[in-house]
């Protein structure tokens, strides 16, 4: 969706990283998004309900078809991964997949089939939940954000994101220059603070546009989630791990919370370090 859809200009300019500039970019951002939308349904109001409705729609129709294709306990067992997935495991559930479905369990033993059913999905449905969600939450992000910042409590989690982006402004400053690779980067980073919500805002603050940042955020999506498959097919082959075991399942669980927490205790320390650095005031 070009940038050319409203008749005033639509791309963010990076703000100026001066004392005062964190303070007014949440505004910023949701003023801007605001006056996007406005003008943005006004002027063309099939495409506007098309972005909105679009995603939702198509998200019931799948999970609709896959109910009679595959049951209804298999969509409820997406569901449940989905929001697993949202809330905290992000695109490392990936790596719990199994190698097959339940029914093509073959080689096992009884105890094994019945203890399948605590199984994730495998990793290629894994993969393709993943990258459908990133795909549809970046699509509501970057054409919706207007009306999203507004809704409570979810709009003001979505602007202090603005920091992420901010920070990696200043510390990696080739990113106003490669922005389109810059945001790809930043999407695969399998942080809480980036990703395809992430990266909607980041991209309006390089100043690209929307259909850039969609295209930007499907490419770091893809390949932050194929790194996820290689090494779910690498975790398969050690001897000790069994992915159609509860047990198994339960460890390797255990061990990607950990990570996940590792890498954001990591991400957040580097953080206060640049904050505290001189060469970067504050925000």
């Amino acid at each position: 969706m070009p940038d050319t859809l409203m008749p005033s200009p639509t791309k963010l300019p990076p703000p100026a990283p001066t004392a005062t500039s964190g303070a007014s970019l949440p505004h910023d951002i949701a003023a801007h998004e605001k006056h996007f939308g406005d003008t943005f349904r006004r002027d063309y109001p099939a495409i506007w309900w098309l972005t909105l409705l679009g995603p939702i729609l198509a998200t019931g129709g799948v999970l609709a078809y896959l109910a009679v294709l595959r049951g209804t306990e298999f969509v409820v067992k997406l569901s449940a991964t989905a929001l697993a997935t949202f809330f905290g495991l992000g695109r490392f559930v990936i790596i719990l997949g199994s190698d097959a479905p339940k029914g093509e369990l073959v080689g096992l033993d009884d105890f094994a089939k019945d203890a399948s059913k605590f199984n994730f999905l495998t990793r290629v449905e894994l993969f393709g939940m993943v990258t459908w969600m990133d795909v549809v939450a970046a699509c509501l992000l970057i054409f919706h954000a207007g009306f999203i910042f507004r809704i409570p409590k979810i709009g003001p989690k979505m602007l202090l994101l603005r920091e992420e982006g901010e920070f990696f402004m200043r510390v990696q400053p080739w990113m106003r220059r490669f922005a389109f690779v810059g945001l790809v980067l930043f999407v695969v980073i399998p942080v809480a603070a980036t990703g395809s919500v992430g990266g909607a805002i980041l991209g309006r603050m390089l100043g690209m546009s929307r259909t850039a940042t969609l295209l930007a955020i499907i490419a770091g999506t893809l390949i932050g989630n194929s790194l996820m498959l290689l090494a779910g097919k690498a975790l398969s082959k050690v001897p000790f791990f069994d992915p159609h075991h509860p047990a198994s399942l339960a460890a390797g669980v255990g061990v990607i919370i950990a990570i996940i927490a590792g890498l954001n205790w990591y991400y957040r320390t580097l953080k206060r370090k640049y904050k505290d650095d001189a060469r970067f005031p504050a925000g």
